[in-house]
């Protein structure tokens, strides 16, 4: 599947959802604090699939909990669904041609999430150039041009045709153990 049609297979995904629970809730007028663990539980399957990821319920809550945090943040008058697919695909597609890769990891010395992942890297044997955020600006000005803010770490993924930035340290590990952890086994 390319990109693009799981990207619009995403949105399709989420607008249902969106649908189904707008009917599940219309007598509250759609009103429900407690949406994201209903939501897991209708996209866990139809996710899992599309995504070839091992989706739990709770880290599905966590996923919709923080792409609606950055939704609101960074993009809030774009459509959510088209901003959730693609947070979900920056944080959990496969690559398409991982072998050509080229990686790089936005981190810092100081930061012990940047040491998790890194270890992690070295446990896989994975070629990843480090980019030190505090010790060169040119770096930190990257991750900040791209992301809006100098968090780390951000797995950055040029696929030579496309680039991905991926935050948070356990999904870096999650998707550099999925994509790469067969190759080393």
């Amino acid at each position: 599947m390319t990109k693009e049609s799981l990207r619009q297979t995403l949105i399709d995904l989420f607008t249902a959802t969106a649908e189904a629970h707008h009917e599940a809730y219309a007598a509250t007028g759609g009103n429900d604090p407690e949406w994201p663990l209903w939501y897991a539980e209708h996209l866990h399957a139809p996710l899992t699939e599309a995504l070839d990821a091992g989706f739990t319920r709770s880290l599905l809550v966590y996923c919709l909990m923080n792409a609606d945090l950055e939704h609101q943040a960074r993009s809030p008058d774009t459509a959510w669904q088209a901003f959730y697919a693609d947070h979900f695909i920056e944080h959990f597609a496969a690559s398409d041609a991982p072998a050509v890769d080229k990686l790089a990891l936005y981190t810092s010395a100081y930061c012990p999430f940047s040491r998790m992942v890194e270890r992690s890297i070295e446990q896989l044997g994975i070629d990843v150039e480090r980019r030190d955020i505090n010790a060169d600006s040119a770096h930190r000005d990257a991750l900040v041009d791209a992301r809006g803010r100098a968090t780390v770490p951000v797995l950055h993924i040029d696929t030579g045709d496309g680039q991905r930035w991926m935050p948070e340290s356990r999904d870096i590990i999650r998707y550099l153990e999925h994509t790469y952890g067969k190759r080393a086994a």
